[in-house]
């Protein structure tokens, strides 16, 4: 890729005057220097970046201890570090999602490379996903398809919203006629997400879920999670990566359905891999159409489930994912593809020059398959499990219970049954 001198300069103006705030260090390997050409304030971080990265602030090393990422730590970050307050005068903003203080510092007068907060809750809500999604694709032929494959979702899955007292386990394991899913309102990594296949279960998991409403859609047996992830610019360029299969385990409850990890060979999984891979990338890119026309920017995902020949939207993840892992690690040096350049063209007005240069990427069933020989190809959540290659918090670090250990990276694809596995295989690589 041949690029421009203009282009390359106004891209390190940006990085040099940005200030990211991020869940995990391990999201900018093989980025330039991070401490030095990038300022960073992470929330923890394997050993490998560590001391691959001794210049940057890691909270849980300043701590002592990992706690569960939410708002609120990121919040305890701007507070109490003195990084922080080194990086204030940073004209721009770099946060792995929109947060209530992150309208706040807009207010202030700083660039924010995040959603207006009261959009991204507005698209947060798991409910309301597919309604939005209806509305708006039948305002226009052009989001025909889009509207036609949630219209067949819907049916296929039966999906009901409704108060979580309204109906009891016998009303719904009739209408299913077999095991069922049931979803809160909002769910991060799979948290609110349950399979159900008995009565104790079922009540269980409403007595877990704490927001009133639930959705719930049947369970389809042997079929593949999905997830691709897309990047919307300032002036309405989508683009987007190659699809993942989703890792879906059992890790703290046996109906519990968690975000373990990806593996990025799409292709060994799907009967028909290369139409269904680009009738993924067609209805992310008529997603991110829509999303743009409400005001969206920068990076999203969009999950499915893939059944036979069919692709069944399940939700959208107005953040950065954990899934973005994969391509920092293979396109962190890019100087226009990488993950955290085409979310930062979602906020800053681009040059004719950064438009010609993802015109190659932004048709509607193109993506970009980043991956290069000799690098992972997927990750695991490691939590109890002994395995070789696996990027672990620093010895001295208190975990807090329940979270993982580490990371697994995979060079080769490590799932051992693709349909919502309970138990993955580990390649002694």
């Amino acid at each position: 890729m041949i690029i421009t001198s203009n282009m390359n300069k106004d891209i390190t103006a940006i990085l040099k005057d940005t200030l990211f705030l991020t869940k995990s260090l391990d999201f900018f390997d093989g980025f330039r220097n991070p401490g030095i050409d990038y300022s960073i304030i992470a929330c923890q971080s394997s050993v490998q970046l560590i001391e691959k990265y001794p210049n940057v602030y890691v909270d849980e090393v300043f701590r002592g201890k990992r706690v569960y990422t939410t708002s609120k730590i990121f919040l305890d970050i701007l507070q109490d570090s003195e990084e922080f307050k080194k990086y204030i005068n940073k004209k721009y903003i770099w946060t792995y999602q929109a947060y209530p203080w992150t309208n706040d510092l807009k207010i202030s007068g700083k660039i924010v490379f995040a959603i207006d907060y009261y959009l991204f809750l507005r698209l947060q809500n798991k409910l309301s996903q597919r309604k939005l999604l209806l509305e708006y694709s039948s305002t226009s032929d052009r989001w025909k398809e889009l509207r036609n494959s949630l219209e067949n979702s819907i049916y296929k899955l039966r999906t009901k919203i409704f108060h979580k007292n309204q109906f009891s386990y016998a009303d719904l394991i009739r209408f299913y006629n077999g095991c069922f899913v049931i979803c809160a309102s909002t769910s991060n990594g799979g948290e609110g997400v349950y399979k159900i296949s008995s009565s104790d279960e079922y009540y269980q998991a409403i007595n877990s879920i704490k927001s009133p409403i639930i959705r719930t859609e049947y369970f389809i047996d042997k079929s593949i999670p999905a997830n691709q992830i897309g990047f919307i610019t300032s002036n309405g360029t989508i683009v987007k990566y190659k699809p993942s299969i989703q890792i879906i385990q059992n890790i703290h409850q046996d109906n519990k359905m968690e975000y373990a990890g990806c593996d990025f060979t799409s292709e060994n999984y799907f009967q028909e891999s290369d139409k269904t891979i680009s009738g993924i990338t067609k209805l992310t890119h008529l997603i991110g159409e829509i999303l743009f026309s409400i005001g969206y920017r920068g990076t999203f995902g969009c999950d499915y489930l893939v059944h036979e020949s069919e692709m069944h939207f399940i939700e959208i993840n107005p953040r950065y994912q954990a899934s973005t892992l994969i391509p920092n690690i293979h396109l962190g040096n890019e100087e226009l593809i990488a993950p955290h350049i085409l979310h930062i063209l979602g906020f800053i007005d681009n040059s004719a020059q950064i438009t010609q240069q993802l015109e190659q990427y932004k048709k509607k069933d193109h993506f970009i398959d980043f991956i290069k020989p000799n690098k992972p190809i997927g990750f695991l959540n490691i939590y109890g499990e002994s395995v070789n290659n696996l990027r672990s918090p620093l010895p001295n670090i208190e975990i807090e219970e329940g979270l993982s250990k580490g990371y697994f990276l995979s060079k080769i694809s490590f799932i051992k049954n693709a349909y919502f596995p309970t138990k993955c295989f580990f390649p002694q690589l």
